[in-house]
């Protein structure tokens, strides 16, 4: 037999994945506006002490301040993306004014701080905090608070943990749209996570469908929810798209079957993430962006992660293994392209600077992997043996 016969069922849907390929205010829902400016609802005041320092604070530059002080310095800041800086000042006033109705902002934009500083597992612990001190007061803003965190968790990879909050959240019958729509598009992910992804494409579309009958019939648009969904809907056609198994290579009939499965979801997924990246909402640009690169190196991983024919003895696997490497290399070239392409348009994709160090780390990646490719190739002038005359005993 040949390598060819198997590779064969490989090279055109090598050929179809690249030609396919392209280059808050104070209520928010996941990724949604920036920090809240004061608290949202009367609380009993209780009068804390104003800090006076012997000489000038070397955090807030100031000789003395209350919790007001700390609070508008930590919202100036986020503003200024001196997010480092932000969580300083957030962190400090709950500290020495537990008391002050500051505080309960104040852990909010912590945690969005955090957040867009890419510091996901301590964003989810002050919106937390906030949800624990929101929910008898604010059941609304801690119900929308729940669906950030779900969102966070998602990100993370932490789909089952994300059931809890979502649950919460959905109960709460002061969750209304478009808070909502947020909540029902992430637990489509938990639905496909169950293997159940005819149900979450259905249950995703429909959510599209009637954010698209609230447009027309009221005259709004909701650009944040409308990007969220394409993102997801992209992100259920790669979830499924990696369910598709190339175990059973000895089985060519079942292993083009699953490939060809496996290539339709992946370029489904792609065009989705390209439909989000168009709405422009910095929340989602920065996910789809990541994500489109990723579907081509989705792809080569799961094809260099089959097992090797049966049949192929030490020498002939070796053989098709690194045919396997250079002809997959094609996938990281253009997931390379992909992420080139999205950090030149950076400003204008509205991405934020979390997301381009992922994307940014995510090229150097793919720049290493094609580096050890060529290195890898044959020497200059030697002619390498096309895989159609590799014979295997």
């Amino acid at each position: 037999m040949r390598i060819a016969t198997r590779w064969g069922l490989f090279a055109p849907l090598v050929a179809a994945m690249l030609v396919t390929g392209c280059a808050h205010g104070p209520k928010a829902g996941p990724g949604l506006g920036g920090p809240v400016k004061k608290p949202t609802a009367a609380t009993s005041l209780t009068l804390d002490p104003t800090r006076i320092r012997a000489g000038e604070d070397p955090l807030t530059g100031l000789d003395g301040y209350d919790a007001d002080d700390l609070f508008a310095l930590g919202y100036d800041a986020f503003q200024r993306e001196d997010l480092a800086l932000s969580v300083l000042l957030y962190e400090r006033l709950i500290e020495e004014f537990p008391g002050d109705p500051n505080v309960l902002p104040a852990r909010y934009n912590l945690g969005l701080a955090l957040e867009k500083d890419g510091s996901l597992e301590e964003a989810m612990a002050a919106f937390q905090g906030y949800v624990d001190a929101a929910a008898q007061l604010l059941p609304q803003e801690a119900a929308e608070t729940l669906v950030r965190i779900a969102m966070l968790l998602q990100r993370l990879g932490r789909i089952e943990e994300s059931r809890a909050p979502l649950d919460r959240a959905l109960a709460e019958t002061l969750l209304v749209l478009p808070e909502r729509w947020e909540a029902q598009i992430l637990y489509t992910v938990v639905t496909a996570a169950e293997g159940r992804f005819d149900r979450a494409e259905w249950n995703i579309k429909a959510i599209g469908r009637a954010l698209r009958k609230r447009s027309i019939r009221d005259g709004d648009r909701f650009p944040f929810q409308s990007a969220m969904m394409w993102y997801h809907v992209g992100v259920v056609f790669r979830m499924r798209a990696a369910s598709h198994s190339l175990d059973r290579v000895d089985d060519l009939a079942l292993l083009e079957k699953n490939l060809e499965m496996k290539a339709r979801d992946l370029l489904e997924a792609r065009q989705h993430f390209k439909r989000c990246l168009k709405h422009m909402v910095a929340a989602w640009s920065g996910p789809a962006a990541l994500a489109l690169g990723g579907v081509y190196e989705d792809f080569r991983r799961d094809l260099l992660a089959a097992p090797k024919p049966s049949q192929l003895d030490a020498e002939h696997g070796g053989v098709y293994q690194e045919l396997l490497e250079a002809t997959t290399g094609r996938f990281l070239e253009r997931a390379a392209l992909d992420y080139r392409d999205v950090l030149r348009d950076a400003q204008r994709f509205q991405l934020e600077v979390a997301w381009v160090m992922s994307i940014e780390d995510a090229l150097a990646r793919c720049e290493k992997l094609l580096a050890e490719l060529s290195k890898a190739a044959s020497p200059a002038g030697q002619e390498s043996v096309p895989a159609e005359t590799v014979e295997v005993p």
